[in-house]
Parts: C-alpha cells; structure tokens; sequence
C-alpha cells in the first residue's frame, strides 16, 4: 500500500472491515471516489498516517482529551485540514478487532437516523452507517470542530511568531543596532589581546611551562 498516493488523493476516511478469507481489514475512501481494501487494522494504519503527518499520536490524544475532558475516542488533526473524528461502525468479532473507524470532518455533510443505525452522509455523496446513536456522533462531531479550532489557533500563533521573528531580521540596521555591533567587537577583540598577553607574560615568567 502507498499511503502517499492514498492521502494526495484526499482521505475521507478509513473504516474496520471483515472481508471474506482475509480477515480484519481496513477499508480507505478517497475524495477521488477510491475505495482501498487493505489487509490492516485501522489502528495500524493511523499509526502509519501519524507518521507521514509527522505527529507524536500519543501526546496527541492526550493534549487534546486532556481539554475534551475525555480519555478515548479523541479526534486526530493531522494538520489544519484533516481532522478525523472516531465513528463506531461495526460489532467486533473477536476482542481486539476494533469497532471504530475515522472520518474526515471537512467531508462530512449531515447525519440522519434510519431505523436503528444513524447515517452519515458525505459531500461526495457516499455514506458511513453507525451503530452509535446520532447524539454520539454528533457529539464526536462537535468535539472535532473544537479541536479544528483549537489546532488552527496554534498553528496562527506559531505562523506569526515566526513571521515576527523574520521580520525584525529582515529590518534595516538602525544606528543604535551599528553601534551595539561595533562595541561587541571590541569587546571580543580586547578580551582576545588580553587573553593573548597573558599568554606572553606567562610564558617569559616561565619560558618551559609552554611545549
């Protein structure tokens, strides 16, 4: 599987999936209408989209359940456009097969009860049935718009931090910045000739102190 070409084609989400004499897979949806079978976890997977992102999951997790005031079912920003929230889509199997899966939120166009599963309706036009009620999964919605936010407020910080820093570079030299230069350099020359002339006396006080 490449990822690369996986995620430049816009992932929308990635779901648990049983397939017939393969097992506990993954199943990708792409914003190009792809649909990828493939012989892993979901949480394999969103180990290896972690990685390509470069983002320490765990702290992840941690940082924003920590402001959720929740300990599982985080949502992931991968950056400033890919949000994934956790959604609940099958009964497990066997014990460590996983039931969630992870939807893009910026795909997400509605949801809507139908019986006993409530519907997540896409932008593209495709659907993700779960199995949690629409107060959860309006409730993990929700929970990814906070953390969309509280990401991009970061990343803002951080932009024009960096943005200030380059532009007080970036700024003609004043004549007081002409002059605090000058006086370093006179400094680090004054303390080199002293350093050096102790040198000198030390070594005609003691001429076989120095090899």
């Amino acid at each position: 599987m490449d990822i690369e070409k996986i995620i430049s084609e816009e992932l929308v989400a990635f779901l648990p999936v049983y397939l017939a004499m393969r097992g506990n897979c993954t199943l990708l949806l792409t914003g190009c209408g792809g649909e990828y079978e493939i012989e892993k976890t979901v949480r394999t997977l969103l180990d290896q989209i972690s990685k390509f992102y470069l983002i320490d999951l765990k702290a992840t997790k941690k940082y924003y359940g920590d402001i959720l005031n929740i300990r599982n079912l985080t949502p992931i920003p991968f950056n400033r456009e890919n949000v994934f929230i956790p959604i609940k889509v099958r009964k497990p199997l066997y014990k460590n097969d996983g039931s969630f899966g992870y939807v893009n939120l910026r795909y997400i166009k509605k949801t809507f009860k139908k019986e006993d599963k409530t519907i997540i309706q896409l932008t593209r036009g495709k659907a993700i049935e779960s199995l949690s009620s629409i107060d959860t999964v309006n409730k993990h919605i929700k929970n990814g718009h906070i953390v969309r936010r509280i990401f991009n407020e970061k990343q803002n910080i951080t932009t024009i931090n960096e943005r200030d820093l380059y532009e007080d570079y970036d700024k003609p030299a004043t004549k007081k910045d002409i002059a605090l230069l000058i006086n370093e350099i006179l400094k680090i020359k004054n303390d080199f000739l002293q350093d050096k002339n102790s040198d000198y006396d030390l070594y005609r006080e003691n001429p076989k102190s120095k090899s």
